[in-house]
This record gives C-alpha cells, sequence and structure tokens, in this order.
C-alpha cells in the first residue's frame, strides 16, 4: 500500500543513544532530483520455492557482532518460504534444547565440514569485551562454540534462535539500485534489518570499507527510542571502529498515520551513483548523501591521520561492491536499544542475556502469533549501473 506525502514525515536526525529528535521540515531538505545511469536489472526472487543458490546463511553466536541475544542457524523454522514469502523468524532456543540445558551445561558448537551449517564467522565463548560505543561492532578472534554456565561466566545460551541470509556468493553490485517488498516484525525488542556489506573490504576493517543500511526498525510497540512505526537509513564509514561517523549519515522515516511497518508491505530501496546515495521506502526519500566532499573530510578527521580512501573515489568507503543481507536481531548491548523504563536488561550488564530471558513473560506475549515477530519478504529487485544491458 502507498501512503502519500501527508501521511508521511521524513526526520534526518542525529542517532545518539539517548536522544530523539524530530525536525518535521527534514523532508522537503531531501528532496534532489538526479540523473541515474540507466539500470540493468541482474538478480530477482520471487520466492516461488527457497532458492539457498541464491541466499546463503551466515551461521553464528556473538549476536551479529554487536552482543545481540539471538544466534543464527540454517533451520526451517527460523528461514522458509511460504506462499511465496520469505519468512525470517526467530524463535525460542529453549524450544530447540530445553530450557535448564540452555541455562546450564549446554553447548551450541557450529564447527562443520559442511559449508551450509559451519560458522562463517570466528565467534566467542564468553563475553570478555564489552562494546559501549552506540552502534559500533567490534570483531575479535574467537572460538566458534559456546557453553552455558560457569564456562560463559554465568551466562546462558543465547536463548534466541534466528537467521541471516546473504548474496555475498551471488550477487553484488557497485552503483546501482536495491528493491525489496517487505513487512517487518512486530514484537518486543526484535530488531529487523536490510543492509549491505563490502565484498572484499578494499579500504580495511570495519568500518573502514563502510557499511549501508537500507533499512532497520525496532518491533516495540511502546518504546521512547523508536517502535514499529520508525524506520531508519544509515551509512557506516570512519577510519577505525573508534572513529565511525554514521551520525552524519542517518536518518529516520515516522508513520503518522496511526499505522505501523508491521501491518503491510512497503517497498524499501536504495539508488547509489557515482554522485552520491539515497534510500526510500514506497519511493519517499529517507537518507540523501550527496558525494560532494570526501568521507575523510566529511568526517573532520585530523590532517595528520591515515587516510584509508586515498585511493578511492570521492564516495570512497562507497565506491566499491556491496552484497546484500537479510536478518532479524534480538536485543543486545551496543546501543541500538537505549536503558529505558520498562527495558528487561541494562545494557552494563555482564549478564544482560540473562536478564532479557528471565523477563520473557514481559516480552514474549508481544511477539504474537501467525509469523507476526518474522520478517516477511515477498520479492528483491536489483539492478546493476555497471552492467550494460
Amino acid at each position: 500500500m502507498l501512503f502519500t506525502t501527508s501521511l508521511w514525515l521524513f526526520v534526518l536526525i542525529n542517532k545518539v543513544a539517548h536522544t530523539f529528535e524530530l525536525n518535521p521540515n527534514a523532508y522537503q531538505q531531501t528532496q534532489d532530483e538526479r540523473e541515474i545511469k540507466q539500470h540493468c536489472l541482474i538478480f530477482e526472487d520471487h520466492f516461488n520455492r527457497f532458492d539457498l543458490r541464491k541466499w546463503q546463511h551466515e551461521i553464528t553466536l556473538s549476536g551479529g557482532g554487536n552482543w545481540e541475544f539471538q544466534w543464527y542457524t540454517n533451520n526451517r523454522s527460523n528461514s522458509f518460504v511460504e506462499d511465496g514469502i520469505l519468512y525470517i523468524k526467530p524463535t525460542l532456543t529453549s524450544d530447540s534444547i530445553g530450557e535448564q540445558t540452555m541455562r546450564e551445561g549446554g553447548r551450541i558448537n557450529l564447527w562443520s565440514g559442511q559449508p551450509s551449517v559451519g560458522c562463517t564467522g570466528m565467534e566467542i565463548i564468553q563475553i570478555t569485551t564489552r562494546v559501549t560505543l552506540y552502534r559500533n561492532k567490534v570483531h575479535v578472534l574467537q572460538s566458534c562454540e559456546r557453553v552455558a554456565g560457569t564456562a560463559s561466566g554465568g551466562n546462558y545460551l543465547n536463548p534466541i534462535q534466528s537467521a541471516r541470509l546473504r548474496t555475498i556468493d551471488s550477487v553484488s553490485i557497485k552503483y546501482g539500485k536495491v528493491e525489496v517488498r517487505a513487512r517487518l516484525p512486530k514484537g518486543d525488542w526484535i530488531w529487523p534489518a536490510i543492509w549491505m556489506m563490502p565484498k572484499h573490504s578494499q579500504y580495511g576493517e570495519w568500518p573502514a570499507s563502510g557499511e549501508i543500511d537500507i533499512v532497520e526498525s525496532r518491533g516495540n510497540t511502546q518504546y521512547p527510542y523508536g517502535n514499529i512505526t520508525t524506520i531508519g537509513s544509515t551509512l557506516h564509514w570512519g577510519t577505525h571502529y573508534t572513529t565511525n561517523k554514521y551520525s552524519l549519515t542517518a536518518a529516520e522515516g515516522i508513520l503518522d498515520d496511526g499505522s505501523t511497518f508491521a501491518d503491510d508491505f512497503h517497498t524499501y530501496g536504495l539508488e547509489w551513483s557515482k554522485d552520491g546515495l539515497r534510500t526510500f521506502v514506497d519511493d519517499k526519500t529517507i537518507l540523501l548523501t550527496n558525494f560532494d566532499q570526501s568521507f575523510f573530510e566529511r568526517g573532520g578527521f585530523p590532517d595528520t591521520w591515515s587516510n584509508p580512501w586515498r585511493s578511492g573515489d570521492i564516495g570512497a568507503p562507497f565506491d566499491s561492491e556491496f552484497y546484500l543481507i537479510f536478518n532479524v536481531a534480538v536485543g543486545g548491548v551496543n546501543g541500538f536499544f537505549p536503558d529505558a523504563p520498562g527495558k528487561p536488561w541494562r545494557n552494563d550488564d555482564p549478564h544482560a542475556i540473562n536478564a532479557f530471558w528471565d523477563h520473557r513473560e514481559e516480552w514474549l506475549s508481544t511477539w504474537g502469533e501467525d509469523n507476526k515477530n518474522a520478517m516477511a519478504i515477498d520479492w528483491v529487485k536489483v539492478w546493476s549501473a555497471e552492467t550494460d544491458c
């Protein structure tokens, strides 16, 4: 269902951990008609079946790099196709292994000789590093298993099981267009995302090679820092994970007609050229970033610092190939869910994952039934501006 402009406020804000300021005039400021090179359709999926030649599962335990409370697996309870719709759905780990095993003595080991079920990243047995900067992601050399109880500092196994799909082996683009027709999930502390990562990390480790978050949301119906009426788009970039300047390239869109992004399908998209990048929903702009200065200049980094993008175009790090990712996360301690009344864990609690699970009666009832807590994807299309039609 398409919404008219009167039903929308598009808001450019600085995303910091403890503010949620709105600028109602920002929508008009984001309008920018640009000439886009002819795009050639190079990838599409209408999910008549679940084609795992197109979609590769990421198999991880560390909560997606943000100390979230889920682990990602290749399981048809969490990623499946029904009636032409792809669902990415969080479930309870206790439903698979039992609550006692999850709490004490249980083990998740993802080492495997099969690429479809083996760990795709180095994971951690217990939390030894605390992330305190908002939205920053630390990747540490780790082992690919986790044990509940005393072996993991007294923490439970990840209580949520979910899925994260990517196209790293099937399609990536440098400039072009992406559209995804999707319905976002509803439920407290659910964190869906449609986003892109660099295929080759051209400029070094995250976030030096960039990250494009086409859309993220929070499944909560009541939460002071954003809920299912709000979506956000963000570019992540910086010389080091401690200097991520995402707040300079972040914006939000808000439904103000009483509906939510979990009520119906919307088309979320990206247009990307050498001149700039635009994200949108139902063709209404969310984030607009012109490549009119280098990101080193944009970030105000000191001249004495090493510039990782000095060999790239003016749009570097957003001048290399990126692939598509879909995932549904839950919770976490990185600051995407700032501490607030009613939140069942604190981000500085070393046992935050336990507090989240121990308060499940407060949030589980909000997840609903009939796949309402799943991200539902009707179709995906990817166009390239670098390929001749």
